[in-house]
């Protein structure tokens, strides 16, 4: 730490503060919520991931879990049927959509078409068809927030992944790797290129690989936890501080990149590709 940073942090009874100077350390807890609320202008500081046994793992809230599981679910053959639910969607509500034979090919060109307020977070997909949480905002959805809704969706295909749901753990791999894929790809590169943190892009690209590394393993409870861990911190260090700086140095750009996420593919061959 370095320079002057004020820090505000959610308790109880409301916002508490506190200002670290240089060479100060602070350890912020799983599922803390907190913000950079100032800094004196050449502050830096480094975050870091640390976690000893004594530290707690947490499932995904339940209002993450029952964002997959208590979607109305739609289930269509008919891509006419698909283009009339897709008009029809209100505002604010979403659908799991299993979308198959042709449907399931033009799942994507149908959203296309629908304007940026109708959007997507693919879940599955094979050549017979593809899966996915489809919503409606009042608005076009931006970058950070559509990231944002991105992490919610992979931390509820992870609640069921926890419980053994073997679908759910599809889901979980998936958009999980879309999401790690685009950020990677595209947007890190973008941001380091306009002047971005280098030394955070890094950090979070090492928990790129130890979630990757510890994907496969969530039977084992070490792997597990490891993985929920660095899944919460991780999440939370690009919604609190990374994502708003992205968007102060690619604001001009953050439409198109908003555009080019929601329309990015699964990292696999299918109708949703």
């Amino acid at each position: 730490m370095a320079g002057i940073l004020q820090t505000d942090w959610l308790e109880p009874a409301g916002i508490a503060s506190l200002r670290l100077r240089a060479g100060e350390q602070h350890w912020i807890a799983p599922g803390r919520r907190w913000r950079v609320a100032a800094d004196a202008g050449y502050a830096c500081f480094e975050l870091a991931m640390h976690a000893d046994e004594t530290v707690s793992a947490s499932a995904p809230q339940d209002v993450r879990s029952a964002l997959l599981e208590e979607s109305p679910v739609v289930q269509t053959g008919d891509p006419a049927e698909l283009s009339a639910m897709l008009d029809a969607l209100p505002v604010g509500e979403r659908r799991l959509v299993r979308a198959v034979g042709e449907a399931g090919r033009q799942l994507h060109a149908t959203l296309q078409g629908s304007g940026e307020a109708v959007f997507w977070h693919p879940l599955d997909a094979d050549p017979a068809g593809c899966t996915a949480l489809v919503a409606r905002a009042a608005a076009p959805v931006g970058l950070t927030e559509y990231l944002g809704r991105d992490h919610a969706v992979i931390e509820g295909a992870l609640a069921g992944a926890l419980r053994g749901d073997l679908e759910h753990a599809r889901w979980l791999r998936n958009t999980l790797t879309r999401h790690m894929h685009f950020e990677e790809d595209v947007l890190f590169p973008a941001y380091v290129d306009a002047g971005g943190q280098t030394d955070w892009v890094q950090g979070l690209l090492r928990d790129h690989q130890d979630l990757s590394h510890h994907l496969p393993r969530l039977d084992d409870p070490r792997a597990r936890r490891r993985f929920l861990l660095v899944l919460d911190g991780h999440d939370e260090r690009e919604e609190q501080i990374v994502y708003p700086d992205i968007m102060g140095r690619l604001a001009a750009d953050a439409a198109a990149l908003a555009t080019r996420i929601m329309h990015y593919p699964l990292a696999m061959q299918g109708a949703c590709a």
